[in-house]
Order: structure tokens, then C-alpha cells, then sequence
């Protein structure tokens, strides 16, 4: 019998089962994959590695913080990645601070210099409202922080006043009273050349990320920090089993008594915390019969946030000219058109994301090589069809992919001439691929929708309590927005898990 048994091993598995392993609790870590890290992971296509997910991160400080708290003293660096938008309107680096960004969108768009001003005034005005929000807010707290917050909560009147507003107030609606052209309210609303979605507080919390906070990469890479907290976890005598699949949470009087393994080994503990996302846990996970109905039912209405088709290129960087990159990250549209039908193949005309990514991972390329990436949002049922099992798939499919890798990387050759010739390594991941190798809900990648509407239908902030006792879930989907960037709002609630656990004496 374990004190808890962890059921993933992504950064908010990890960390949760570091933190009750370094207070004493016997800790049994289950991990499906033959590796640590869920998709902050790496992989191989000699002589190049490759990233599975996130690319770099924002919150460095709370990063170095949890990594502290468990015990850890390495330090880490972090170097700033910088973000770049290039449209047929405008080109232009917007990971800078306010100021610099309001100075560069009126020389572009000199019109509208008073509609920018007033947006730059609001965003700050949230910022400073939403300023270290995890620490004082009792919607992103738990047990004793929880209460004390709330008995401090007067002391943020103003903050809250000024949170719960614009949080029901959609950016798109705000933007169209203020900013004329469409392609800056596309713009400023959603970093993007797409529509915004988001509430005006949540759109300041990406806002203040990606300008006044920055976005990192850590000196030992990302799966170097999960492997500095799985190091801890073994040297606090925690048990960690990799390619070892849960199939089931054992329910038993309403109460979680342990798991199933895939091969039909049961392991029991006196809590289970799962690391898998919220839909994969409880429409996979846990037998339907054990869950109140309602719950069951609002989980199937949740909305996870979509795909992605990602193409991994290792590149004699030599014959590519890059001069159009003056970041790690561009995001790159050939073409703005508003077809009557959505057509996600149609790549002149979609958004891609294309990082350097041997800029950040020297070590991920060969000498005078490098490694780029190029992502691009992509409907999980466009390619649900060639799925006939876990890992399965239809012939012909390995050549659809193909297919549209090379349409998108002759898109891209537009900005990036020589591309296509400099080509030594390619691979490709689907939805399919996040779905069965990431063990996403439908291959998700960020979380919950970001969409105003879907967030409101969420309602708390926190899902890391469940309707079981002592069935806990970590992770990027047990918040309903990512309040500190995708991986440090991971770590944070493995932190917020272990605490509630510790708290409880069990």
C-alpha cells in the first residue's frame, strides 16, 4: 500500500510526486512511456533531436522557485526568445515591452494611434491588477492558503473589481470599439492574425508574458529540468515505473483505492493522482458508473483547445536564407483571405509557426547543421479517419502526412528561400501523433479552449479536486487557464497536489 500513486510523468506528475517523496511519503510513479517528461520530452532522428512539445516557457522565477522547494540546487539559466509576426500588412517583433510595441504598431498603423494607446493603458491596467495573482487569489489556492487568502481578499478590492470585469468582457467586442482595422484588432487580440476568442483578462495575462515577463528556454533544455526533478523523486526513495500503462483508477465505495495496470497488475494507495489530461482521466480512465452523472456530463461538454500538424526539418542552415527571421519564433501568413469554407490544407492562407529551435539547442544539431520547426494549428477530426487503433493507422497514411508536409514546406519557402534543398532529417506529428504518443484528448496541446464562452462554461479556476476522495488531478488541464504560462502552470499544480495531500496528515 502506497501514501500516493502519481499516474503520468509529465512536469505536473513529476512534480507532484517529487514533493511527497521528499516529506516522506511512499510515492509510486507510473509513467505509459518508455520516458519521463510526457511531451516536454525530446526524441532522436540522428544526428538531430527534436522537441515533442513546448518550445520554451514564461515564469522562470516560480520555475527556480519549485525547484528549490524540493530541494534542488542546480542552477539553471534561462535565455529570452523572442517572437516575430510577418502578414502581407506588417512585419513585426513584438516581445518587447509595451512601450517599444505601441512605438512600432503606430508606425504601421499611424491611424490608429489613438485605438493602440487606449488598448496598451488597458492591458497594463489588468496587468497590474492580475500582478502574482497565484499567490493572493483564492480561486488559484488551496486548503490553509486558500482561507487565509480569503481572509485578505478585502485588501484586493480594487484587483478583483477590475479582474472579474474584463473577465466577462470578450476581447474581440472591447477592440472593435476602439481599433478600426481588422488585422491589428486580429492582431492585438490574439497575437495572431486569427479572431480573438479571449477574455480581456486572459488575453492581458498572455500579453504580459510575451512582452514584459518574456518567454524563456532553461540552460539545461526543458527535459533537463525533468530530469533534475525525477533525479529527486529516486534520491527521496520514490518509485518510478516507465512503460508501465494505468488502464484503470480502482474506484471502491466512492473512494479511489488504487490503479490497474494495462497488464493487470493492481497497486494500491491511499490517493491517486492523475497526470493524464481531465477528459482522458475521466471518460478513459475511471469507470463511468463511479462518477456523478452531472460531473460526467459537464466534462463531455468541456472544450479542449485544438491541434496541430508539426513538421521537424535538420537543415544545412548555409543553403536557407534566413534573413526575414529576426527571432527564435515567427509566425508566418502568406495570404489573408476570407474563403466561405475553412480549408486546413490551404497553407498560403494559415497561420505557421516557424522556430529555430538550434538557437535555443545548440546540441540538437551537428556542427554547422540546425534543427527547425514548423507548426501549424490543425483539426484533430481532419485526420481522426486514418486512426483504426492506438498507434494504428490506415495505409496511405504516412504518405498524406508527407504530402502536406511538403505542401507546408513549400509555403514556407516563400519566406525562408533554399528550404527545400537544404533538407538532410524530416519528420512529422499529427494530431494522431500528440493523441497517442502524447496521450492527449484528441491530441489537445494547450489545455482548455481558450475561447471566452468555453471558460465561462468551466466556471472554477482549479479542477485539481475531483468528485472522488482522494482522487486528485495534476496538470496542464487541472487548471482552466494556463494563469502561468503552459509547463510552470503544469509544475505548479503537481506543487498544489502534493500540498493538499501533506495537509490532509495521510
Amino acid at each position: 500500500m502506497y501514501d500516493a500513486i502519481v499516474v503520468g510523468a509529465g512536469i505536473g506528475g513529476l512534480y507532484c510526486a517529487a514533493k511527497l517523496a521528499k516529506n516522506g511519503k511512499s510515492v509510486l510513479l507510473l509513467e505509459k512511456n518508455s520516458h519521463i517528461g510526457g511531451t516536454s520530452h525530446i526524441f532522436r532522428r540522428s544526428p538531430y533531436y527534436f522537441p515533442m512539445g513546448p518550445l520554451s516557457f514564461s515564469s522562470p522565477d516560480l520555475i527556480c522557485e519549485l525547484l528549490d522547494e524540493i530541494g534542488i540546487t542546480e542552477k539553471v539559466g534561462f535565455k529570452r526568445n523572442h517572437f516575430q509576426l510577418i502578414t502581407p500588412f506588417f512585419d513585426i517583433v513584438y516581445s518587447q515591452s509595451f512601450d517599444k510595441l505601441g512605438e512600432d504598431l503606430k508606425n504601421h498603423f499611424p491611424k490608429e494611434s489613438q485605438g493602440i494607446d487606449t488598448f496598451i493603458q488597458k492591458m497594463r491596467e489588468i496587468v497590474k491588477a492580475i500582478e502574482k495573482i497565484h499567490q493572493w487569489h483564492p480561486d488559484y489556492l488551496m486548503g490553509k492558503n486558500r482561507t487565509g487568502a480569503l481572509k485578505n481578499l478585502p485588501k484586493y478590492k480594487k484587483e478583483l473589481e477590475i479582474i472579474n470585469e474584463n473577465l466577462q468582457i470578450p476581447a474581440k467586442e472591447y477592440l472593435k470599439k476602439h481599433i478600426s482595422t481588422k488585422i491589428l484588432r486580429n492582431f492585438l487580440g490574439s497575437q495572431s492574425t486569427y479572431e480573438p476568442v479571449m477574455s480581456l483578462t486572459l488575453l492581458a495575462l498572455m500579453w504580459n508574458f510575451t512582452t514584459e515577463k518574456g518567454i524563456w528556454y532553461p540552460s539545461c533544455n526543458i527535459h533537463g529540468i525533468n530530469q533534475l526533478v525525477y533525479d529527486c523523486i529516486l534520491s527521496n526513495n520514490g518509485e518510478v515505473k516507465l512503460s508501465k500503462g494505468v488502464k484503470e483508477l480502482l474506484i471502491k465505495d466512492n473512494h479511489v483505492v488504487g490503479v490497474k495496470t494495462l497488464n493487470g497488475e493492481i497497486f494500491k494507495s491511499h490517493w491517486v493522482i492523475s497526470n493524464a489530461d481531465y477528459k482522458k482521466t475521466f471518460l478513459e480512465l475511471v469507470n463511468p458508473h463511479s462518477l456523478p452523472q452531472q460531473f460526467l456530463s459537464r466534462v463531455k461538454s468541456y472544450t479542449m483547445s485544438g491541434s496541430e500538424l508539426c513538421v521537424y526539418l535538420g537543415v544545412e542552415p548555409q543553403k536557407i536564407n534566413l534573413s526575414k527571421m529576426r527571432a527564435q519564433h515567427v509566425f508566418y501568413r502568406k495570404e489573408i483571405k476570407f474563403p466561405e469554407k475553412f480549408d486546413p490544407e490551404d497553407f498560403d492562407n494559415r497561420e505557421i509557426e516557424i522556430c529555430l529551435w538550434s538557437s535555443n539547442a545548440p546540441d540538437s544539431a551537428p556542427p554547422g547543421k540546425a534543427t527547425l520547426i514548423l507548426r501549424v494549428g490543425f483539426p484533430y477530426d481532419h485526420f481522426s479517419i486514418w486512426r483504426t487503433g492506438e498507434k494504428k493507422r490506415k495505409e496511405g497514411y504516412l504518405g498524406y502526412k508527407k504530402k502536406l508536409a511538403d505542401k507546408l514546406i513549400h509555403t514556407v519557402e516563400s519566406l525562408l528561400p533554399g528550404l527545400s534543398n537544404s533538407i538532410e532529417k524530416m519528420e512529422i506529428a499529427t494530431p494522431l501523433t500528440y493523441q497517442d504518443w502524447g496521450n492527449r484528448y484528441q491530441g489537445s496541446i494547450a489545455g482548455w479552449s481558450w475561447n471566452i464562452k468555453e471558460q465561462n462554461k468551466i466556471g472554477k479556476k482549479l479542477l485539481i479536486e475531483t468528485p472522488i476522495p482522494n482522487l486528485l488531478v495534476a496538470g496542464i488541464s487541472s487548471a482552466r487557464e494556463l494563469f502561468l504560462g503552459g509547463y510552470p502552470t503544469s509544475m505548479y499544480t503537481g506543487k498544489l497536489a502534493a500540498n493538499h495531500i501533506l495537509e490532509k496528515g495521510q
